[in-house]
């Protein structure tokens, strides 16, 4: 039985900050990261190996291994490479908005846009090497989130951000990454409007505060 990748937080986050922010590389790790991306997809964690990635993207290993340690190394990039889709998203989703109310629901809608429309996110609900980022061992991640959603906050809008600031921020992640692992429940997710609608009544409260 093949090994399942050694996922951890600690490469993840180093891989989340070794990229540029708008995923801008040069073409052949691109392709790399897409065909990796296509057979994680399919295979699954066990299965994906630099040889599959290889044949998939009609690449050389060698030309794999110039650019990433292994097929280890090589997951925690495609899995940052999704986080940071997800932030940017988020960004852009709020750039125009000055109401904190706004910005917190529609921030919440683009995070659930961007997870349902990641190709990796069966594998996040199913792998439990990737589960337990989202649930067990999520702590550090959150943190990441949180840290980058008070950032964003206080760059956007000059406020410097409040012990209340960070808590809010905090459950929110919380609130966010619940409904991605479990999206079904009386929340009209798929409904766009409808969930705008309920999150303003339900976080408005908490954010007018």
């Amino acid at each position: 039985m093949r090994r399942a990748p050694a996922i951890g937080f600690a490469p993840l986050a180093a891989a989340v900050g070794a990229s540029p922010p708008d995923d801008v590389a040069d073409e052949v790790t691109a392709a790399i990261l897409d065909a990796a991306t296509a057979v994680l997809a399919q295979a699954g964690l066990r299965h994906c190996t630099v040889e599959e990635i290889a044949e998939h993207g009609g690449l050389g290993r060698t030309t794999i291994y110039r650019r990433f340690d292994g097929r280890d190394d090589l997951i925690h990039a495609v899995l940052a490479r999704e986080v940071r889709r997800a932030f940017a998203a988020i960004v852009a989703a709020v750039a125009h908005l000055d109401r904190p109310e706004d910005r917190v629901v529609e921030g919440m809608l683009a995070g659930l846009r961007a997870a349902e429309a990641s190709p990796l996110i069966p594998l996040f609900r199913s792998e439990p090497e990737l589960m337990r980022l989202l649930t067990a061992e999520s702590g550090p991640l959150i943190q990441v989130a949180v840290d980058f959603l008070v950032t964003e906050d206080e760059r956007t809008t000059g406020r410097k951000p409040t012990a209340r600031n960070r808590h809010t921020a905090e459950l929110l992640v919380r609130l966010a990454a619940s409904l991605v692992i479990t999206p079904q429940g009386s929340l009209p997710l798929h409904d766009e409007a409808a969930a705008r609608r309920a999150l303003h009544d339900l976080l408005d409260p908490l954010l007018a505060r």
